[in-house]
């Protein structure tokens, strides 16, 4: 056929063949790539399906690992809880390793590591007695005093640290014995004045007894008798007084709303024999101020120091007595009862004891106005039972006054003004 190219037949056959060839190569390339990519997708179906489902092998593994976790978390807190109640002790506790380096201090303890004068020297005498046990294996103990201003006892103490047989280093402890030991001194003090207070009065019994015994003086005998129920008298108040003293001590009392002009007139029927006995007269000026306290237990502290305030304005002998002033009124937040009046007063050196039991300014005086040594210590317990103070402000040769301060109630205040002798 004119026109077209004749392609020889053997040639037609081989470029046949040749794609023949490559097509089939291109079907085993894509055949193999089919596998290689199946068995990877298989192989990462697996792995996942591992690790969304470990085996039994694998989840008690993990299973461990989670309680493990939790254990060491429960440690940790438990630890720190520790030791958060460790360094709010007021024990000082020191801990040391095996080799002498400190692990542990709270707060009580670095205060004496970190202090001055006696509580560096505190400080000094812990470190020496973790050294001596280190050494010796033997627990220490040792008792010392400081003064710092005041004085106070400190007791130490170290012993070995053991975690079941083993050694772990040395513990040791910083006790202030101070309140307890005042505790014990103020008891002594209590029980030797006591006792030598009932057995003044005593004493004076059996020999009033056995001198009307003997007489056969009516006149004698009369006096004997006054005087025997004389001292009677003062052995009752002294005994009711410590019983008193040792009830308010104990907080035994009634609490209520108190108006502080019942608290002034019940304690001046109290002290109103004291007063014509000695021709003192009591002025008085009480604003209405409503407190929260026992009733009887503030007018007992009122009441006694009315007497003292009597009894010492007498003692001072003027040819014209003052009277004694009682006023009672509202200081902002604050109830105040002042007594104050104008005899003999108190020496700058006394006013800070004389609330103290038994303590007396002039104890002649004292026990010949029937005075039992215990009225002003019940002021003050009474006072602070109630969130109070009570304070004194004297000069001598021209008088004193007492102040008790209570915190005050909200409530209508209406002014009163008494005279009474």
């Amino acid at each position: 056929m004119r026109g077209e190219l004749a392609i020889p037949t053997p040639i037609v056959g081989s470029v046949q063949t040749l794609l023949i060839l490559l097509a089939l190569s291109t079907i085993v390339m894509a055949s193999l790539l089919w596998r290689q990519q199946s068995r990877h997708a298989r192989f990462r179906r697996r792995i996942q399906a591992s690790l969304e489902a470990p085996t039994e092998s694998e989840t008690g593994l993990l299973n461990a690992a989670g309680a493990l976790s939790r254990r060491a978390q429960m440690a940790q807190e438990d630890a720190e809880r520790l030791e958060a109640a460790l360094e709010v002790s007021h024990v000082g506790i020191v801990i040391v390793d095996e080799d002498g380096t400190e692990v542990f201090a709270n707060q009580a303890a670095t205060s004496y590591a970190t202090g001055r004068a006696g509580d560096a020297v505190v400080g000094i005498r812990l470190r020496e007695l973790l050294v001596e046990v280190a050494d010796t294996g033997v627990p220490q103990e040792q008792q010392i005093e400081v003064f710092t201003p005041s004085q106070r006892t400190i007791r130490l103490r170290a012993m070995p640290l053991l975690i079941g047989d083993r050694p772990a280093g040395t513990i040791a402890f910083t006790d202030d014995l101070t309140p307890a030991s005042r505790v014990d001194t103020i008891r002594r003090d209590f029980v030797a004045n006591a006792s030598h207070e009932l057995k003044t009065p005593l004493g004076a019994l059996r020999l009033l007894a056995e001198a009307l015994v003997t007489t056969t003086d009516r006149d004698a005998q009369m006096s004997l008798s006054e005087r025997i129920q004389s001292e009677a008298t003062r052995m009752t108040r002294l005994v009711e007084d410590i019983l008193d003293l040792s009830l308010i001590e104990e907080h035994q009392s009634v609490r209520g709303v108190v108006d502080l002009c019942d608290v002034v007139d019940d304690s001046l029927r109290q002290a109103q024999l004291a007063s014509e006995a000695l021709g003192v007269p009591i002025e008085v000026k009480c604003e209405s101020v409503e407190v929260l306290g026992d009733h009887r237990r503030l007018v007992s502290a009122v009441a006694n120091l009315l007497e003292n305030a009597i009894t010492y304005t007498s003692a001072k002998g003027a040819e014209s007595i003052e009277p004694v002033s009682v006023r009672g009124f509202r200081d902002e937040q604050k109830a105040i009862i002042e007594v104050e009046d104008h005899g003999i007063g108190i020496a700058a050196r006394h006013q800070t004891r004389i609330f103290e039991r038994f303590y007396r300014v002039d104890k002649g005086r004292s026990r010949a106005s029937g005075g039992t040594g215990l009225g002003l210590a019940i002021v003050r317990h009474v006072v602070q039972n109630h969130w109070g103070d009570v304070e004194v402000e004297s000069v001598p040769g021209r008088g004193s006054t007492f102040r008790i301060t209570l915190p005050a109630r909200e409530s209508e205040s209406a002014e009163r003004t008494d005279s009474r002798g």
